[in-house]
């Protein structure tokens, strides 16, 4: 894959001028403190609510094409209290790297050194931002959680059939 020009990072902080390496989460516990960047816009729009894979999946759901993120939410609640908006940092990609076998693939690009955004995009809603950057969030419950996750598909026969949330 072609190194993108630029990445993108989401955040609910609206104010960030330099990205420092962390370790809040991570791929690998081999990565150390690393800055996470993606070149889809719609993904690193995901990231705007701070969320743990007990309660949220973030995917590609459609095994036969990648198709749009899909946000999963088991509750819907919690992440409407959550959500503060945010912004998504635009950055250059100069000393960022990716591996395709670790996270999510091309889709995550980590830097050790802190990054400086070249730009930001400000969002009241982290939900208006997935949805305007095209994600398809859906808010289920917790058995429909777990049916997806011990579906054979990735969950896409149970959520190509959800109505996704709206503005």
């Amino acid at each position: 894959m072609k190194k993108p020009k630029f990445l993108y990072h989401g955040s609910s902080d609206r104010n960030l001028k330099v990205l420092k390496p962390r370790k809040e989460s991570f791929r690998d516990e081999d990565d150390g403190l690393v800055v996470f960047a993606t070149p889809d816009k719609a993904y690193a729009s995901c990231f705007m609510v701070n969320t743990s894979d007990s309660w949220v999946k973030i995917r590609h759901c459609n095994p036969k094409e990648p198709g749009p993120w899909h946000f999963i939410c088991s509750d819907g609640e919690r992440f409407k209290k959550e959500d503060k908006g945010g912004a998504i940092y635009q950055l250059l990609s100069e000393g960022f790297t990716t591996d395709p076998n670790k996270g999510a693939g091309l889709s995550e690009w980590v830097s050790t050194d802190s990054v400086i955004p070249i730009k930001k995009t400000v969002y009241d809603s982290a939900l208006e931002a997935m949805i305007a950057n095209g994600v398809r969030v859906v808010f289920i419950d917790k058995e429909t959680m777990e049916r997806i996750e011990e579906s054979d598909d990735r969950g896409w026969e149970i959520v190509s059939k959800l109505k996704p949330v709206s503005k």
